[in-house]
């Protein structure tokens, strides 16, 4: 494992990079479950090409917080790689209803936004990664134990999601209130019941390429025994790296631009 704890790059270095050229960016939607998961593609000026599939958080949309996943998605199309961001159901523009959600389910969604990209004639089907932010994390790695993907980035994974002491708590509110408030979303039953089938850390066996772990340092979400599961799981294929001074959302400009850098990086190596 290679570790680091980078405080962020420095203030003439944290200037967002310039604007790219866009070379082709085209809605591609999937079928999954009698539901339309919308979606944008960016796509190389090239191709066939390595693509990665990037799932958000919890409540967000394929554009996540400060636009990260559209700027990721220029900077990789610019650099060869093609980049899938799309809407859980019920979520963003997608089909269903958020209320309906649980892990297991998101899981199923994204590796059919894996085999649609796969199908995709400007990209590797031999070449397809994944990327996952909070919750989102947590879907990508448990979906990476079940396709051979080239490579897997971890942004924030909340894997304490599926925790069996906070699914306890959870399943008490729900059962005293109806839902868990989950910061002004909320959570039912059909969720928490999914959540304990899941091991975050037995589940995702099975992902044997390279993995990107970044976590803020004042992330509360991502606990220490939260890295320890990871590093038992990737262990010498793992790489970290810890922002310094931020918490679950990389909330400084230094932080996501480094965060973008690092995570560029990591694909253009491993995608």
């Amino acid at each position: 494992m290679s570790a680091h704890i980078s405080g962020g790059p420095s203030t003439e270095e944290a200037i967002p990079s310039q604007p790219v050229t866009l070379r082709c960016m085209e809605p591609l939607n999937v079928h999954h479950e009698g539901r339309t998961l919308r979606g944008t593609l960016h796509l190389p000026q090239s191709g066939p090409a390595p693509a990665v599939v990037l799932c958000h958080g919890f409540s967000g949309t394929r554009t996540e917080f400060g636009h990260m996943f559209v700027r990721l998605g220029k900077r990789l199309a610019e650099r060869g790689i093609a980049a899938y961001r799309f809407d859980f159901a019920g979520g963003g523009e997608s089909d269903g209803d958020y209320a309906d959600i649980t892990v297991s389910d998101q899981v199923a969604q994204a590796l059919a936004a894996l085999d649609a990209v796969g199908r995709h004639p400007g990209v590797d089907p031999e070449r397809l990664s994944l990327l996952g932010m909070s919750l989102g994390g947590l879907t990508a790695s448990l979906a990476a134990a079940k396709r051979p993907v080239r490579s897997l980035a971890l942004w924030a994974p909340a894997a304490v999601a599926v925790d069996a002491e906070v699914n306890r708590r959870r399943q008490a509110i729900i059962a005293e209130h109806g839902y868990d408030d989950f910061g002004g979303t909320p959570i039912f039953k059909r969720y928490a019941d999914d959540a304990e089938t899941i091991d975050a850390f037995a589940d995702a066996k099975g992902h044997t390429g390279p993995v990107l772990l970044a976590a803020g340092t004042e992330d509360h979400v991502f606990g220490d025994h939260v890295f320890d599961g990871y590093q038992d799981l990737y262990a010498d294929r793992l790489e970290y790296h810890r922002l310094d001074g931020v918490g679950h959302g990389f909330e400084t400009v230094p932080a996501r631009e480094h965060l973008l850098d690092l995570t560029e990086s990591f694909l253009l190596r491993h995608a």
